[in-house]
């Protein structure tokens, strides 16, 4: 117990001395800069990324960031086309799942979280209460960019939160509420059927999230925004609207356009 809470203690101190703008900008600034080109083989190989699907080359990257936001062929991730299928919107690993309880809360790593805190919604005038979440981390190692869950039509309800924490294990298990402090947007995807939020949140440093879409409407699997780094999105379904797929578990790993639950 005690090593637990000098870890947390020694934690968030380091990681409070070490995130702040000044640190921020000048590691985007050198990440958007050339100098940076070198370090794209090094980032490569200890991060071991899958350059199959990739459209292009490491040497056809000039920068770190131009890397991050890389694209890749969607013809190698296919959609799923089973019925009430929903995909999931990234490439990254499943951090949690679970249910927003009765008092607006939800539990990660341990963790109680407000749900209020995290999208801004003031009130327990909505039909979240009791539906499932997923939590979904992309390590610097995944394609950052994200896609529509369902078929939908969008509206990007809010922008909040100024820190960018660590999201990855040890940010949620030592970090103070990363989730709902860390920039993020808040959507509420419309469906045939159901409502749902998507919450991109950004992630320790380069904390940038950049819409892509200008569309109203969105297909099954379409992009609609990236992140610039490492990061998490968090998927929340209504009361009663959404079943998880059976293997939607802790620790596994998920890519674009596969099913990981049907609409109900």
């Amino acid at each position: 117990m005690f090593k637990h809470a000098a870890l947390k203690i020694f934690y968030r101190s380091f990681i409070e001395l070490t995130n702040n703008p000044l640190t921020s900008r000048l590691l985007k600034r050198f990440c958007e800069s050339k100098m940076s080109k070198p370090m794209i083989p090094l980032f490569s190989k200890y991060y071991h990324i899958n350059w199959n699907d990739v459209n292009g080359s490491a040497a056809e990257y000039e920068t770190l960031s131009a890397l991050f936001i890389r694209n890749i062929n969607l013809e190698l991730r296919p959609v799923a086309q089973e019925e009430n299928a929903v995909v999931s919107p990234v490439d990254g690993v499943v951090q949690t799942v679970g249910k927003i309880n009765s008092n607006q809360t939800y539990r990660v790593k341990g963790k109680d979280y407000s749900f209020a805190e995290l999208t801004g919604f003031n009130s327990m005038e909505h039909n979240y209460n009791g539906g499932y979440f997923a939590v979904l981390y992309l390590s610097p190692r995944h394609y950052h960019r994200f896609h529509s869950p369902i078929s939908c039509t969008y509206q990007k309800l809010a922008e909040l939160g100024k820190r960018s924490y660590p999201v990855n294990q040890l940010g949620l298990t030592y970090g103070k509420d990363v989730l709902s402090k860390n920039y993020r947007y808040v959507y509420e995807l419309t469906g045939d059927r159901q409502k749902m939020l998507m919450i991109p949140v950004g992630a320790m440093n380069i904390n940038t999230i950049v819409q892509t879409s200008a569309k109203e409407h969105l297909k099954l699997g379409e992009e609609l925004g990236y992140f610039s780094f490492g990061s998490t999105v968090i998927l929340i379904f209504e009361k009663h609207a959404f079943e998880p797929a059976a293997d939607l578990t802790e620790g596994r790993e998920v890519q674009v356009g596969q099913a990981i639950g049907y609409v109900k």
